[in-house]
């Protein structure tokens, strides 16, 4: 079974659950270039253990978000700067205690496309996720998505775009790092690391 670390190196683009024949009640996971496939545990456990992963408490989390939100259901949870996920209803439930919300990486959302009384999301990498909710009240979601979004990124991604002056760049980087400093500065390397393997430099000649 793949570790959780994994999911987020190939990219969450959605969590779904769903019931698998012979399973039950399991997590279907759309990664960032739209594969799919199935871990063996229920949707709480799932989740739960990705905001783990990153040093969260998805219990802080939904508690700070919803109170900035104005309300205690349904809260996106943002976890980084590419991954904020927004709780929909995908399913009804079999019986009395099953998940019926998925979570959409709300940055990947292309469109939202009516269908009858519910809706369709269509994700940038081709995706479609029927959802069992209505077109507005996906738009309210993804407002909400928004608000989170800045809110989190203000908060934990300080970056130097609006430095002005050599001053105010020192002050900056002698403040101590916050865990989205950390998550820039990683993800700035895994691609420095990508573009040396695709491009390898040439070898000086002995």
């Amino acid at each position: 079974m793949k570790k959780r670390g994994s999911y987020l190196e190939e990219g969450i683009s959605a969590l779904l659950p769903v019931y698998a024949e012979g399973v039950g009640d399991t997590t279907l996971l759309i990664t960032l270039e739209g594969q799919k496939r199935m871990i063996h545990k229920k949707i709480k456990s799932v989740l739960k253990g990705i905001v783990a992963s990153l040093s969260y408490d998805i219990v802080e989390l939904r508690r700070k978000y919803g109170e900035i939100l104005g309300q205690k259901a349904k809260i996106p949870l943002p976890l980084r700067h590419d991954l904020v996920l927004m709780p929909v209803m995908v399913r009804y439930p079999l019986i009395q205690g099953d998940e019926t919300l998925g979570y959409i990486n709300y940055r990947l959302i292309e469109q939202v496309i009516r269908e009858g009384k519910h809706c369709r999301v269509l994700l940038k990498n081709g995706v479609e996720i029927k959802l069992l909710q209505s077109y507005g009240t996906t738009q309210k979601n993804i407002l909400n998505a928004q608000l989170v979004e800045k809110h989190f990124m203000e908060n934990n991604y300080k970056g130097i775009e609006n430095i002005s002056s050599l001053e105010e760049l020192n002050e900056e980087l002698h403040c101590p790092a916050t865990r989205g400093d950390i998550m820039v500065i990683y993800e700035h390397i895994k691609k420095v690391i990508e573009l040396l393997k695709s491009n390898p430099p040439p070898q000086r000649p002995p």
